[in-house]
């Protein structure tokens, strides 16, 4: 069993990379060899904890078995009635006891890994407040949803880019494409309230008699659309977590297929999300910060991401992120310190500080996942095809739960979370 454990004040980690193929499937990834090296700073470092966090229960979100709340027994003790319907990725539970769920449409004309098409909003007590669609022939919403304070929801959704007007743009393949896009949506009147889309924002250097031809290393606040461009199904970028900082109003988004995070600013009207111009960062929908894989923007600094999910901020701007192949087939929670406002240069390594890692040659998913860090300074880890870890700061496992085929993100709730109060427990 392999372990690695990275801190603030650990000396060096140097990853080096090689990029073997450009992102085809969940197997055509960046390969990284590590060779590291840690001194640990006794001053810095707090004393791991030594057992499972008995303070939290576990919401369990399992695409193929449904959504459980479990205690470290593994006893269940709520889970939730979709009439029969089936979850589609995330589901969220919410401060009143209510369940926000993403559920598969019946019949999808667009079935990529994730998709969904429906949410549902599930009260307490399992009556239903409301059910929503996004879908068409033409689009669908997809992987994850975030209930806002305004009571609006948000996900991302696929929308087909036919060959011809591909294209148009730029892409140097032959075949319809499906790049992500996000919608906030007022689920109660099924307004759509603001819209971002990867087509308004990108950057080609294949064909010079489009508009948006350009060199990509001088344009990081653009989206290279040819950086996957033998993903021959079409499904090119990949979205699959969204996580919006209403304080900052910053929406982070992992895109699995091109290795990386995206932010974009979140305060710009809808029509300058599709400009580059407006908002707090005067960016329009341009993205105001990426980190992760620097290749596919040409520039300069170490790749520290191979296939991602889940964008979870939390204290003090940090983020966990679970790495799906950050070993050659090992995956890895990795722990960022971001700085923002953020700034993307040119030519400059616009990489942020990796200030923690857990990785373990029996942690691997070449899917799904998650990362989240408990009240007594645990992480709990959704292995997407495997099990439910919780591990300390050490990195010593301390808990493995296997009940579950293939678990999606697991949260940790604290006892006495309005959440678990509202549920009765």
């Amino acid at each position: 069993m392999r372990k690695s454990v990275l801190k603030v004040g650990f000396t060096s980690v140097c990853v080096s990379m090689l990029l073997l193929t450009s992102c085809s499937d969940d197997n055509d990834d960046l390969t990284l060899s590590e060779d590291t090296t840690t001194t640990a700073d006794s001053d810095e470092i707090e004393e791991a904890s030594s057992t499972v966090d008995s303070n939290s229960y576990i919401l369990a979100v399992a695409p193929d078995d449904g959504v459980f709340l479990i205690d470290h027994d593994g006893n269940t003790l709520y889970d939730w009635d979709f009439n029969g319907d089936q979850l589609g990725n995330d589901a969220e539970l919410l401060s009143d006891g209510s369940l926000l769920a993403t559920i598969k449409v019946d019949n999808p004309q667009i079935t990529y890994g994730g998709y969904g098409g429906s949410f549902r909003k599930i009260n307490a007590d399992q009556t239903i407040a409301w059910n929503v669609d996004y879908s068409s022939d033409t689009y669908i919403s997809h992987h994850d949803v975030n209930y806002l304070s305004n009571g609006n929801i948000i996900f991302p959704i696929w929308e087909q880019v036919s060959q011809d007007d591909a294209a148009e743009m730029g892409f140097s393949g032959n075949f319809d494409i499906y790049p992500d896009a996000i919608i906030e949506m007022n689920p109660l009147t099924q307004e759509v309230v603001w819209e971002w889309h990867v087509t308004d924002h990108i950057v080609q250097d294949f064909d010079e008699s489009k508009e948006n031809f350009g060199v990509v290393a001088d344009v990081p606040n653009l989206i290279d659309i040819n950086y996957n461009n033998d993903q021959s199904d079409g499904d090119i970028t990949h979205v699959n977590g969204i996580t919006l900082d209403e304080e900052n109003d910053l929406l982070y988004m992992t895109v699995n297929f091109y290795s990386e995070v995206w932010v974009i600013d979140h305060s710009t009207s809808t029509e300058e999300a599709a400009s580059s111009a407006g908002g707090n960062y005067n960016l329009g929908g341009d993205l105001v910060y990426r980190f992760g894989n620097p290749l596919t923007y040409d520039n300069i600094g170490e790749v520290t991401l191979n296939r991602v999910h889940y964008p979870n901020l939390f204290d003090d701007n940090k983020m966990l992120l679970f790495v799906n192949n950050k070993y050659d087939n090992q995956s890895a929670v990795a722990e960022y310190q971001l700085s923002p406002p953020y700034e993307l240069i040119a030519g400059q390594d616009n990489e942020p500080e990796l200030i923690w890692e857990f990785t373990d040659s029996d942690l691997y998913s070449n899917g799904l996942g998650s990362g989240v860090r408990m009240s007594n300074g645990n992480t709990l880890i959704a292995e997407g095809t495997g099990a439910i870890w919780e591990v300390n700061s050490d990195g010593d496992l301390l808990w493995r739960f296997t009940n579950y085929s293939r678990p999606w993100r697991a949260y940790a709730f604290t006892k006495d979370d309005e959440a678990i109060t509202a549920l009765g427990l």
